[in-house]
């Protein structure tokens, strides 16, 4: 029998070109756990704490900026906007999320995205080896370290939850 041949998505191919080994995860996205970072934890066979989500935000003036938690977490615009230098973020409108990022809810990866955006990452990703983030597309997931957002996103460790 053939094997499965693995679709890259532009977030692999980026850790592709950028020689970064990586876990990759495909799951059912349609499924009832996949509605939550514990579902999706569940479901790929890894510990909850690992999963984290990508946020795109605005300050409303043109100024973009990606907040990585965990999945479970809800982000401090306030933090996330003393960290980022402005005075205030909000959520990116959803309709403006894949013109901007070419990434869909549920699928949006901090790599790879149409321009990179100044990216910070929760402290609470020192609590694990590894995290794991949308591969870019709806029920795709990629493993990594978290130096990797460090080193090839220039991404920053702060407190970003409620």
């Amino acid at each position: 029998m053939a094997k499965k041949k693995e679709v890259k998505t532009n977030a692999m191919r980026f850790l592709d070109n950028n020689k970064v080994d990586y876990k990759h995860y495909e799951f059912d996205a349609s499924s009832e756990a996949a509605r939550t970072g514990v579902g999706v934890a569940d479901l790929i066979g890894r510990d909850y704490k690992q999963v984290f989500k990508t946020i795109v935000t605005t300050d409303k003036k043109g100024g973009y900026f990606v907040a990585v938690i965990m999945s479970e977490d809800n982000i401090d615009f306030k933090k996330l906007a003393k960290e980022a230098g402005v005075k205030s973020l909000s959520m990116l409108p959803l309709a403006e999320l894949t013109p901007l990022t070419s990434y869909e809810k549920g699928g949006c990866s901090p790599f790879a995205m149409k321009k990179q955006f100044p990216t910070f990452v929760d402290q609470k990703a020192r609590d694990v080896e590894t995290i794991i983030v949308s591969a870019g597309k709806v029920g795709q997931q990629v493993e990594v370290p978290v130096k990797v957002l460090e080193d090839l996103l220039d991404a920053k460790l702060a407190d970003l939850i409620k």
